[in-house]
């Protein structure tokens, strides 16, 4: 150790990350099933439902069917959270294609909603004769 020479603040400056350039959040997603793969979805509340493992800002949702839908547009009516309405955009989640199993990005009206630590979430939907295997990304950010 006594050959090495001591950091100096130049140095320091120079080559480690400032505090100031350390995020303060980072991307997190939570992803889950809302019905079975493969019967078809009925209308209202999906007869799954997610428990939210930890708090986080959520900024929108994606949906993902394993069979798409013979009609369009086809949509996700809703996102609850406790049994709440979220208020949703214009870009609702929404198969504009009959077939299609990617939805458009929905987002909510009044920005970022926070979802807590063991929340509910549900979804409502309208009933189709071959859509079926609703997954839902809600996609966000997590304070670090």
């Amino acid at each position: 150790l006594a050959a090495q020479e001591p950091v100096t603040l130049a140095y320091g400056e120079a080559n480690f990350a400032s505090q100031a350039s350390v995020p303060d959040e980072a991307p997190y997603d939570l992803y889950g099933a809302f019905t079975d793969e493969d019967t078809p979805i009925s209308l209202g509340i999906q007869p799954l439902t997610l428990n939210v493992p930890r708090g986080f800002s959520c900024s929108g949702v994606r949906a993902f069917l394993k069979n798409g839908a013979t009609t369009a547009p086809y949509y996700v009516v809703d996102v609850r959270i406790n049994g709440v309405i979220i208020p949703q955009g214009t870009g609702l989640c929404e198969w504009s294609i009959a077939g299609e199993t990617t939805s458009s990005l929905g987002t909510f009206t009044a920005g970022n909603v926070f979802l807590a630590l063991g929340d509910k979430l549900t979804v409502a939907m309208n009933t189709d004769a071959t859509a079926s295997g609703l997954k839902i990304v809600f996609y966000g950010t997590v304070a670090i």
